[in-house]
C-alpha cells in the first residue's frame, strides 16, 4: 500500500509540471513576456515594450 503515495506523488508532480509547461506555451503563442512583469526595469523590459506597441497599433 506504501507504494500507491509514490504513485500518486509522482502523479501530483507531474501533472504540476505539465501545467506550468503549458501555461508557458499557451502564454508565448499569445504573445506574453515570459516574464509577466509590470516592466519597471527588468530584463525584459524591450520586449515587453514591443509587445505593448504591437498591441496598441492593433
Amino acid at each position: 500500500m506504501e507504494w500507491l503515495w509514490y504513485v500518486l506523488l509522482i502523479g501530483g508532480c507531474s501533472a504540476i509540471v505539465v501545467g506550468v509547461v503549458a501555461s508557458r506555451i499557451i502564454a508565448k503563442k499569445k504573445g506574453k513576456p515570459s516574464c509577466d512583469c509590470g516592466c519597471s526595469g527588468c530584463s525584459a523590459c524591450a520586449y515587453c515594450k514591443q509587445a505593448k506597441e504591437k498591441k496598441e497599433n492593433k
